[in-house]
């Protein structure tokens, strides 16, 4: 008997206010998309509402309405790829029932080589000291999400090393590496990925010999 396949469930709005979000979202989500477009293609500096407008066929007044100003676009660009990130890790762990981090490293690294323009959204924020408090505190929300999954990760396997101060560390390490491997001379992208994907086996390496070490020391 021939499978029949799913169709998805059609959300339909039941009345004109969440007819109206729903529009809104889907707007937003457009200028979203058309921000990830330019921020790919051009630095976060050179960018400007109107390159963003003229990408998504629209005026600049039309952003504005729904974005105050150019930083918290990007910051919602940036969550946006964070989540989807935080998606494939959540896939990967909840597949395997052993720690599985290289496996984890290796998404990391194929989603910020896939989506460059989150790599570059990340190191702007690392070092951007003029992000408004709110700004800040909605990146550093999306940042504690991942940190939270990755520091219960670690406690599973092994609940008595200092599973936050490890994930910390293993966050630093693989940002380091991303932004530091990102560009290197004289390689193609496909050389690149696969010099960070040796790097990231390392890195991975060392921070599961150390989850095993700290709990065989116990």
């Amino acid at each position: 008997m021939p499978s029949r396949t799913k169709t998805p469930t059609k959300i339909e709005p039941t009345n004109f206010l969440m007819l109206k979000e729903m529009e809104r979202e889907n707007r937003k989500n457009l200028f979203i998309n058309a921000a990830e477009r330019v921020f790919t293609e051009m630095p976060f500096d050179k960018v400007t509402i109107r390159n963003i407008a003229k990408q998504a066929g629209i005026t600049a007044t039309a952003i504005y309405r729904y974005f105050p100003d150019k930083q918290t676009l990007y910051a919602e660009a940036y969550i946006r790829s964070n989540n989807r990130l935080l998606g494939k890790i959540l896939e990967t762990m909840n597949s395997h029932s052993s720690l599985c981090l290289a496996e984890i490293t290796m998404v990391i690294i194929e989603h910020f080589m896939s989506e460059e323009q989150n790599l570059k959204m990340r190191a702007h924020f690392l070092i951007d000291d003029s992000l408004s408090p709110e700004i800040a505190q909605s990146i550093n929300e999306s940042s504690r999400r991942f940190l939270s999954e990755l520091v219960n990760y670690f406690g599973r396997f092994n609940p008595d090393v200092d599973a936050r101060m490890l994930s910390r560390i293993y966050i630093a390490s693989l940002n380091g590496l991303l932004i530091t491997l990102r560009k290197y001379p004289g390689k193609n992208n496909k050389e690149v990925l696969q010099n960070m994907k040796t790097a990231g086996s390392v890195l991975a390496s060392m921070f599961q010999d150390q989850l095993n070490i700290q709990k065989d020391t116990k």
